[in-house]
């Protein structure tokens, strides 16, 4: 019902899309104001904070991304940029954990997390158009494999923001990555198997063009070497003759079988 001054009591449906200046009549306070509540709510009074919060809800006022994208040069999203198969996704556990908590970090800073795969050329060609276009503001590069220079040198001549899980191989000292030291802990997981008396070692690594898989590798190589060498000397300060390995014999060096499953 109309009041005595001839205007609504309610705000009236709006044909267009509320604007910032909408939400600034209905709570009485400047444009910047509401700005500012909007960026954050820095240098906000906690009284005209919840106006602005209250016109908002009032007035049904919803961010236009395209505009903010615009003024702050922000997309507002980050890419999850996996460079296996889709089969793959659904089958490695990692990735689902990687994700979950990428997503439930970025969505702290109120930030999208956008799934790209590029597995296949075609992908990967897809996705260096999509970032680079302004899309994403950053890529967080998941199972890099060493056949996908392109790929990173693409992103590094766009300068665009990455960050890897697993050591980009070829782009070490160029992308920033996290890692666990593979290549320790193999050497680790191999002198506590040998502490408890076992003689044949194997081990399982994923694809050899991984930051993750050939380090392992190398670990489980030279702690098996050192464990010979250590022997040999042993042997030969006691003039005991060191006898050749036989093959098939227990003490043969550890063999690495590849593995459908990628180390990350």
């Amino acid at each position: 019902m109309p009041s005595q001054t001839g205007h609504s009591d309610r705000l009236k449906p709006m044909d267009r899309r509320p604007t910032i200046d909408d939400v600034a009549r209905a709570a009485g306070v400047s444009r910047g104001t509401v700005s500012r509540v909007l960026n954050g709510g820095h240098w906000v009074s906690p009284d005209s904070l919840a106006a602005v919060n209250a016109a908002i809800r009032k007035t049904g006022y919803r961010i236009n991304p395209h505009a903010r994208s615009l003024a702050t040069a922000r997309a507002g999203s980050v890419a999850f940029l996996l460079t296996e198969s889709q089969n793959r996704l659904f089958e490695d556990p990692n990735f689902a954990v990687l994700m979950r908590g990428a997503a439930s970090g970025l969505a702290e800073h109120d930030i999208s997390l956008v799934m790209l795969l590029a597995g296949t050329e075609a992908e990967q060609r897809r996705a260096i158009n999509f970032i680079t276009a302004g899309h994403v503001d950053g890529a967080l590069l998941i199972s890099s494999h060493a056949s996908h220079q392109h790929l990173l040198g693409e992103l590094v001549s766009a300068r665009v923001p990455v960050a890897s899980i697993g050591v980009p191989l070829g782009f070490e000292r160029t992308i920033g990555h996290v890692s666990a030291q593979d290549s320790v802990g193999a050497a680790d997981a191999v002198a506590y198997l040998q502490r408890i008396g076992r003689s044949r070692i194997a081990t399982i690594a994923g694809s050899q063009d991984t930051g993750g898989a050939w380090p392992a590798s190398a670990g489980t190589r030279s702690r098996w070497g050192r464990s010979i060498r250590r022997s040999s000397r042993r042997a030969t300060s006691r003039g005991t003759p060191v006898p050749r390995r036989p093959a098939g014999s227990s003490s043969a060096p550890p063999t690495s079988t590849p593995s459908s499953r990628p180390t990350t």
